[in-house]
Order: structure tokens, then sequence, then C-alpha cells
């Protein structure tokens, strides 16, 4: 019963560990296909940040992000392109998650196996075991 009940435990856990890397996978592949519609005005700092910062830090910031528009700008282009991939490195991912799960579910179940066998042979010879 209890090699059964802790594949049930895996197997659930399974079914949550894919539920949520399809999820990400739907979520991360969105936003990646949607990334290359921003424009070159939208890079620039939020106010309520440069509020926050002190205003040599905002400068800087402000400076090194003007600068950097152009590469921001190509990596920006590149997106959508890169959002078929991420079904390939969200099947990797959910590969990596179910090897470990079912490692886990293989412990167990060689662990419960072993406590049967020593809970057994730690009985005196005269008594017998019912099943």
């Amino acid at each position: 019963m209890w090699i059964v009940a802790g594949w049930v435990l895996v197997l659930l856990l399974l079914a949550m560990w894919s539920g949520l890397v399809w999820a990400g996978e739907a979520l991360l592949a969105a936003a990646l296909s949607k990334a290359g519609t921003l424009s070159t005005g939208d890079w620039s700092l939020p106010e309520a940040l440069t509020a926050w910062l002190p205003v040599p830090v905002a400068e800087w910031l402000a400076g090194t992000l003007e600068t950097l528009t152009p590469q921001l700008q190509a990596l920006v282009g590149t997106l959508p392109w890169l959002s078929g991939g991420v079904t390939v490195l969200a099947w990797v991912v959910w590969s990596l998650g179910a090897l470990l799960l079912l490692g886990v579910g293989v412990a167990v179940h060689v662990a419960v196996a072993l406590w049967r066998k020593s809970a057994r042979s730690s009985l005196p010879p005269s008594v017998t075991v019912l099943r």
C-alpha cells in the first residue's frame, strides 16, 4: 500500500510539474512573440525609478540606456524569432524534472521495500505474518 501511495504522489507531482512547465512555456512564448513591437521611443527609465534614485545615478542610467538603445532594439527584433526555441527549452526542462520525479519514485519504492524486508526479518521465527 505504501508503494502505491508513493507512486500516486509522484504522479500527482508530475501532473503539477507538467502544468507548471506548460503554463510557463505559454506565457514566455506569448511575451516573446509580442516583444518585437516595442519602438525606439519606449526605451526610457520610468519616472517612479528616477524619482527614487539619486540624481547622478538616474542621469548615468538614462545615458547608458540611451547609448545602448540600438543594441537593445536589435535584441528585441530577434525575440519573436527566439520564441520558437521556447518549446524546445520547455521540453528539456520538463524532461529533467520528470526524470528527477521518476528517480524520487524509484527511491521511495526501494525504501519501502527495504523497510518491509527489515521489518519482516526482525520478527521472531515463531511468529507468522498474515497478509
